[in-house]
């Protein structure tokens, strides 16, 4: 099999149609583009997520606490706990576990997660870390909520830029394919984007605004002027767009000449012959809502640079609008294209 995320095909022939039914507590559960499940507690909610960080490097426990948090935060709420699985290879030294430990804590306490649990080994099963975490936080009763699904007409926001975490990731780990072809200043300036790898701030900002409507979901939560949301993993921006509009069962446009990139990633990319739309781009949200200047001004007041790329449509319709102004078929997200880099 290819190295990467299962197909969307294989994801719900091998894994998804193999599920129980899910019991009554919990409202929504595993799915395609459906990032978190959402279980009811008493009166609450509880949002939980779990992710794997299999192409870190010695930057694993950084990232471990940013992707799980992310996806929590891409429901508009704030995570409040974390636990962490940390493999480690036999090659590995005391000091690899500890680093990622340090990592992981240093990232928690910023964001004000508490690790409570988890799991540590060395196995001869893998020849590099391997660190998951799953995150979870609680949305009180009356707080408002997305609807968990893009409507056609949504406007379709990324805040920062595309490519982030793969930017980091090739400028850190991978510094000497790119000694040579990209600037010095390049390199330097994409190995501190881990500082930028976290949406818990805008997740946690956008699930705040209440929509204009009014209304409320089934469950009784009051709707958020979010429809939906989505953090940028593996697959890059088309593959989030891909996974947005599939889950909410219409289609999208995404206009390449749109989307947000920085010059050091322009460079990356090129030097090291990847696709930045298609490359792990933690530390960008998605976002689709009906009230995009209600969105954008809100976070332009908080400080998060906001773009709207596209549009949610009527049907099951992929597109994208290439360089030239064409549209072409936006076609599912397969294995990332950070696997590429050896």
């Amino acid at each position: 099999m290819k190295i990467g995320k299962l197909t969307d095909e294989q994801l719900e022939a091998l894994v998804l149609s193999r599920l129980p039914a899910l019991s009554k507590t919990t409202l929504s559960g595993a799915g395609i583009g459906a990032d978190c499940a959402w279980i009811r507690v008493g009166e609450d909610l509880m949002v939980t997520s779990s992710d794997p960080i299999t192409a870190g490097g010695k930057s694993s426990g950084t990232l471990a606490i940013h992707v799980s948090c992310n996806d929590i935060a891409a429901c508009g709420v704030r995570p409040s706990g974390i636990l962490i699985v940390i493999i480690a290879p036999p090659s590995a030294t005391e000091k690899d576990i500890s680093d990622i430990v340090d990592q992981a804590s240093r990232e928690a306490s910023l964001l004000g997660v508490d690790i409570v649990g988890g799991h540590t080994e060395v196995s001869d099963a893998v020849n590099s870390f391997i660190v998951i975490s799953t995150a979870f936080g609680i949305v009180e009763k009356g707080s408002p909520v997305p609807l968990g699904k893009a409507l056609p007409g949504d406007s379709l926001i990324i805040t920062k830029n595309a490519a982030i975490e793969g930017s980091f990731i090739a400028a850190s780990e991978h510094t000497g394919l790119l000694e040579g072809k990209v600037s010095p200043e390049y390199i330097k300036e994409a190995s501190s984007y881990d500082s930028l790898v976290s949406v818990v701030k805008e997740g946690s900002v956008c699930g705040s605004i209440s929509s204009g409507s009014g209304e409320c979901r089934d469950d009784g939560f009051p709707l958020s002027a979010v429809n939906l949301m989505h953090d940028v993993t593996e697959g890059g921006v088309f593959g989030a767009a891909f996974e947005m509009a599939d889950f909410s069962k219409c289609g999208v446009t995404v206009d390449m000449n749109l989307v947000p990139f920085t010059d050091a990633s322009k460079a990356i990319c090129e030097s090291l012959g990847l696709d930045p739309f298609r490359l792990i781009s933690s530390g960008a949200l998605m976002i689709a809502t009906s009230e995009p200047d209600k969105i954008l001004a809100k976070l332009g007041a908080e400080g998060v640079k906001a773009t709207v790329i596209g549009t949610f449509t009527e049907g099951s319709s992929m597109k994208f609008i290439d360089f030239e102004g064409k549209e072409n078929e936006l076609l599912p997200p397969g294995p990332d294209e950070i696997y590429k880099i050896s």
